[in-house]
């Protein structure tokens, strides 16, 4: 007999995956075969594009006009090279410094005091340095192979290091191509960090002396009163204007300059002993002994306190009738604080400084419970990617997520969401992962949100924190700045600086690819460039192996994207499930779906214009050419039309299995919402071969990603995560048996 191959001789196997009500399960891969005459034969199969996580200095960096010619300049993608490796920086990346984001094309252009002046073709940028002569084409300052780095340019101090995540994909030579897929961040030595009691401040100027001895009264600082740091502030919203560069600023939306609770801090602008900042008040700091606050026995009297709750802002009920602590107002930094502080190390004419993009000050300050204004700040996010194991490999994947802030009225519960951007229209939605109650904690102020799976995927590029106490706009209806110098408050925003990618569980095995294609901002774009410039598509050239779809942009919308899940193979006899995945832009409307059959023996299609239509495979007698069933399905809504395919191989059944078990253990009985672990599914099934290609397939969730336990012939199935609880598995195998199995509960 001749046995029918395709796709270069390997079979395809089941790796579908479905999305349904923001919830996303996978399948673990089948492990593909070839069978001959009731053999199976041993096929090469396909690695995967290997991923890579570099970090090291930037030795050096290039911006290449040649690779996108078609895009916006400001959209250009280009070179860098890390320790010894040059990687490829793909067109419309958007890569994160400590506290801010710029293109790659961007931060070869310092030119504009906020470091967002357009770029021209060739790129020309002005040094940093008060010096107006142009930087040389291809230079950003950063790299050890600029000249205008080290003592004579933008900074006198080279060690600039970057942090890149991708694949390693095959040029069309063949040739190992390192594509970046994520910068995250572009910072000075591990972001510089350092930490001491602020001994004297330079009003004039806006220095903080740190760690040094404390300046005697009347005496001017100088360099016995510790190391001299000034916040990074191009547009003066924690005091006077100061940036050495623009790019390592601090965050002017979401203030990084901010005490341990959240409460965003302030250099006053003019020395308090002589004029009061009304921007930065003094009275915001009350000192040891007002009878209005309980006393610090840590602190001598007079001096300012470290912790204090404050009451509701003048014109609320219950406000202090002198009008301070006002929170509605920054508060200011003193002398004796103990800060920590981050920053890159730069140079004037008095010497060495940090220029310092994120501050933390140790004082525990409070708004009054339940009154606006109210402040949030977030520590930490950590968030997996899940995804699907290539064929053979096992892979350990998570979506697990895990959130670290504070906040100034602990009294009030946090909502965590996601932040979606619409890819051609920029439109953003907030995407509710889950609710924490501060209250809970042992820390005064902290919330943590720390789940092992849930409903979190697909992964944004940002989040945003908000309080129950309310928010306020960063810039009021007439046009002058909200709370807090227009920072606003009640919500925090932030991008996510670490995913966590799929790892190899079986040493020796593939290295595993990144599953950028997962991430939407990476795949589909995010819309206008900053919400008003060019539009920022898919990575290109893509990181990885296949290339996935492009968003079809129209004047008012994105058309939909489908995918109908990788081929799969099924006995005879069999009712299958197709399963799609359908991406839509908010405003398109309800899609019109429509599934046919375009190859293979004729079978009948049930519930054909549904997500998950069915069908009952043929038979196929031992010995017979296996046949092959393709099916697509065509999704139209009002921005536009799109279809995929699949294929379905039917093998002759050399297997079955002969008992099985389900059995569902819930986590938190009777809690079962969005955040939550929800159970353990155990999944135990006797086959009548050895076969460690099988799968696990939940109905009512499609296939599952799950940690196969094999003890021969007799197979366990594991998985997490999983809410609410199935009624009814089916295990498949790759050789065409299955078995359904009802839930049991415990």
């Amino acid at each position: 007999m001749e046995c029918t191959q395709r796709h270069g001789g390997v079979w395809p196997r089941l790796a579908a995956r479905h999305v349904t009500a923001g919830r996303k399960m996978t399948l673990a891969p089948l492990i593909a075969g070839l069978l001959c005459a009731g053999a199976v034969k041993a096929q090469q199969k396909a690695a995967p594009t290997p991923g890579f996580d570099i970090l090291g200095f930037i030795q050096a960096a290039t911006v290449d006009p040649n690779m996108c010619p078609e895009l916006n300049p400001l959209l250009w993608g280009g070179t860098v090279t890390v320790n010894g490796l040059t990687l490829t920086v793909p067109c419309n990346t958007i890569l994160q410094m400590p506290a801010a984001a710029f293109t790659w094309s961007q931060i070869f252009d310092t030119s504009g005091l906020t470091g967002l002046a357009p770029v021209s073709s060739p790129i020309n940028a002005l040094s940093m340095n008060g010096s107006t002569s142009p930087t040389p084409i291809n230079q950003t300052g950063l790299a050890l192979s600029d000249t205008t780095g080290s003592g004579g340019g933008v900074f006198p101090y080279p060690s600039f290091e970057i942090r890149a995540v991708g694949n390693v994909v095959k040029d069309a030579t063949g040739k190992d191509q390192y594509i970046v897929g994520l910068i995250a961040p572009i910072s000075q030595q591990g972001l510089n960090l350092g930490a001491g009691k602020i001994g004297c401040i330079d009003y004039t100027n806006g220095f903080l002396y740190v760690g040094g001895a404390p300046a005697a009264p009347g005496r001017a600082c100088s360099a016995a009163n510790g190391a001299r740091v000034q916040i990074n502030d191009p547009v003066g919203r924690w005091g006077l204007p100061h940036s050495p560069d623009p790019r390592f600023t601090g965050d002017t939306g979401n203030t990084t300059i901010h005490a341990a609770t959240g409460y965003p801090m302030c250099v006053p602008r003019t020395d308090p002993a002589v004029a009061d900042d009304p921007l930065c008040p003094s009275g915001n700091r009350p000192l040891n002994g007002d009878p209005r606050f309980p006393v610090d026995p840590f602190l001598p009297m007079g001096e300012a306190l470290k912790a204090f709750d404050m009451r509701p802002p003048p014109g609320q009920a219950g406000a202090d009738p002198s009008g301070f602590p006002d929170s509605r107002q920054q508060l200011p930094v003193m002398v004796g604080d103990w800060i920590d502080y981050s920053g890159t190390l730069s140079r004037d004419a008095a010497g060495d400084y940090i220029s310092a993009h994120t501050i933390n000050a140790n004082l525990g300050v409070f708004t009054a419970p339940g009154s606006q204004p109210a402040y949030v700040g977030v520590e930490t996010i950590l968030l997996g990617t899940a995804g699907i194991a290539p064929d053979g490999i096992v892979q350990e994947a998570t979506n697990r997520i895990f959130i670290v802030g504070f906040t100034t009225d602990p009294t009030r519960l946090i909502d965590i969401n996601a932040v979606d951007v619409n890819p051609c229209t920029g439109v953003e939605t907030l995407r509710l992962l889950g609710t924490v109650d501060p209250a809970s904690q042992p820390v005064r102020s902290r919330f943590r949100f720390h789940v092992l799976g849930g409903a979190f995927m697909p992964p944004t590029r940002e989040m945003e924190i908000v309080s129950y106490t309310g928010t306020t706009p960063a810039v009021n209806p007439d046009g002058t700045p909200g709370y807090a110098n227009g920072l606003g408050s009640g919500r925090y925003r932030l991008p996510n600086f670490d995913y966590i990618f799929p790892e190899n569980q079986q040493f020796g095995q593939p290295i595993l690819a990144n599953n950028f294609q997962d991430l939407p901002f990476l795949a589909q774009g995010s819309g206008p460039l900053f919400g008003a410039g060019p539009i920022v598509g898919q990575l290109k050239p893509w990181p990885g192996s296949p290339v996935p779809q492009h968003v079809t942009c129209t004047l008012d919308g994105a058309g939909p994207l489908v995918t109908a899940g990788p081929d799969f193979v099924v006995g005879p006899n069999a009712f299958v499930t197709l399963w799609s995945n359908i991406t839509q832009d908010p405003n398109a409307g309800w899609p019109m779906i429509q599934w046919t059959q375009t190859g293979g023996p004729p079978v009948e299609l049930f519930d054909s214009d549904t997500m998950t239509p069915m069908f009952a495979s043929p038979a196929v007698a031992l010995g017979d050419t296996p046949p092959v069933l393709t099916f697509q399905i065509t999704v139209t809504d009002a921005f536009g039309t799109a279809s995929a395919s699949v294929n379905v191989t039917v093998l002759p059944t050399s297997d079955g299995f002969t008992t099985g078990l389900a059995q569902w253990k819930f986590t938190n009985p009777g809690i079962h919402k969005v955040g939550t672990k929800g159970g353990i599914l155990s999944v135990t099934v006797t086959d009548t071969v050895i076969d460690p290609a099988i799968s696990l397939y939940v109905v009512g969730f499609g296939p599952m990603t799950v940690d196969p336990i094999l003890g021969r012939p007799n197979y366990v199935f594991k998985a997490t995560g999983v809410n609410p609880p199935p009624m009814m598995v089916t295990v498949r195998s790759s050789f065409g048996g299955s078995i359904d199995l009802p839930m049991t509960f415990k």
